[in-house]
């Protein structure tokens, strides 16, 4: 009995051993950071000298301010156009490359993740150089075909119309990882069910709908949560492509953070909009999550 406990004893302590340091990783460098980014949220912090105590008053200051509220328009209307543009796009090039595979496949199947692996900063190139005035391939287009009507559209300039110019980028750069994923999914589909269905007439984009979609239901779940998320911190590409202008007509919640934590020097309010960040993305989730929670899925 004493030599049962004592293995018993020793195994825990051999499990405990090897889970500290990932639970002590997750303490330094993701609970502390989460707590301390609410922490800040209620104080009155430049980084120099001692935080002052504010409430609530950082938030009060958040939803009075312009670009604030347009960076929340913005995030939130590109996770939803994000969800019905992006993912429709990516199951359809994925259902394609899959249904109708050839030798092409394969070298597709890396041209569209390429996009995926660029530096942000060498996709916004690629924008610029599309988009650009005067010397983008647009505007060259444009000149060769005699439509001076595309040569005189700013389109990184024109607040009408900066917003979508970004979201173009935006949706060639990601839908590359939603299109492998999901053919990876699709690929898992026993070629019984498809032989099955063919029997029964139902074969090309029938197929797709009415045994794919149902199959990849629960991946396209994962690639919603994952657009939402992605959204809310939107970054890189817009300050790259227009720095949040012309105005505020592109800023997003992540560039303005960026804008009062590292340029203004308020850590209080930038903590503020992160926690916006967190509280947004985890309520998301959940809630996209909860929504189908009960409803059956293919899991591969």
């Amino acid at each position: 009995m004493k030599t049962r406990t004592k293995t018993k004893l020793r195994r825990a302590a051999f499990v405990i051993a090897f889970l500290l340091p990932a639970f002590a990783f997750l303490a330094v460098f993701l609970y502390y950071p989460i707590e301390e980014t609410f922490r800040l949220s209620v104080m009155k912090s430049s980084g120099l000298g001692k935080d002052v105590f504010v409430g609530l008053r950082n938030y009060a200051k958040l939803v009075q301010d312009d670009d604030f509220k347009a960076g929340l328009w913005h995030v939130l209307t590109w996770a939803f156009w994000s969800i019905v543009i992006q993912i429709p796009l990516a199951f359809t090039i994925a259902f394609s490359l899959t249904f109708y595979k050839n030798k092409l496949t394969g070298p597709l199947r890396a041209i569209y993740y390429l996009a995926n692996v660029l530096p942000s900063a060498i996709t916004a190139m690629i924008g610029m150089l599309v988009f650009s005035p005067g010397y983008g391939i647009i505007n060259r287009l444009a000149e060769a075909f005699h439509l001076t009507w595309v040569t005189e559209i700013d389109f990184f300039g024109n607040p009408s119309i900066a917003f979508w110019t970004v979201f173009a980028v935006a949706t060639w750069a990601y839908t590359g990882f939603p299109i492998i994923y999901l053919m990876a999914r699709m690929e898992q589909i026993p070629t019984e069910i498809r032989d099955a269905a063919e029997l029964e007439g139902v074969s090309g984009w029938k197929y797709a709908r009415f045994i794919v979609l149902p199959m990849v239901a629960y991946p396209i779940r994962i690639l919603a949560v994952l657009c939402t998320v992605g959204s809310l911190k939107l970054f890189d590409l817009p300050y790259l492509l227009t720095k949040g202008g012309p105005g505020n007509a592109t800023t997003t919640l992540g560039i303005i953070l960026y804008q009062q934590g590292f340029i203004n020097w308020q850590y209080g309010i930038a903590a503020a909009i992160g926690v916006v960040i967190f509280v947004l993305s985890l309520g998301f989730t959940v809630l996209q999550f909860s929504a189908s929670a009960g409803k059956d899925s293919y899991e591969g």
